[in-house]
């Protein structure tokens, strides 16, 4: 909470007194570089080096070849993948704030979905740190 003063001259004694100013809110945002393992139209599981608590919202970017997909999404569960030191596996649903966008990536995969592609070839496409939580 921020909080000013200001200066109380109602006693002749010019004493400070504490004046509560209106709360603000802010947003801590950072990225954690992410690997894609797999994608649905609900959702996908990713690795990462660094753990992201369960509840974390955030905008999910998918670089594939010259184009980005982005969508929120919510992490549902992060798990410590065994014997790997630091490596988690990230689960995450997306979720549905908006209309979704020409570069969703709920669009996007309802597309591959419907076409000719599948949905390996579309993980495979992707660059090992394509995606990024933030």
């Amino acid at each position: 909470m921020a909080r000013k003063t200001a200066s109380d001259n109602s006693n002749g004694h010019g004493a400070q007194r504490a004046i509560d100013a209106t709360e603000g809110t802010g947003l801590l945002a950072r990225n954690v570089p992410m690997r894609l393992i797999d994608i649905g139209r609900s959702g996908c599981l990713l690795e990462s080096h660094q753990r992201v608590d369960d509840g974390t919202l955030g905008e999910l970017r998918l670089q594939v070849e010259d184009e980005t997909f982005v969508d929120d999404v919510r992490v549902t569960r992060c798990v410590l993948v065994e014997g790997s030191g630091s490596l988690y596996r990230v689960g995450a649903e997306f979720v549905q704030t908006s209309r979704p966008g020409q570069y969703s990536i709920r669009r996007a995969m309802t597309s591959m979905l419907r076409g000719p592609v599948t949905k390996g070839s579309f993980v495979n496409s992707a660059p090992s740190t394509g995606g990024e939580l933030s």
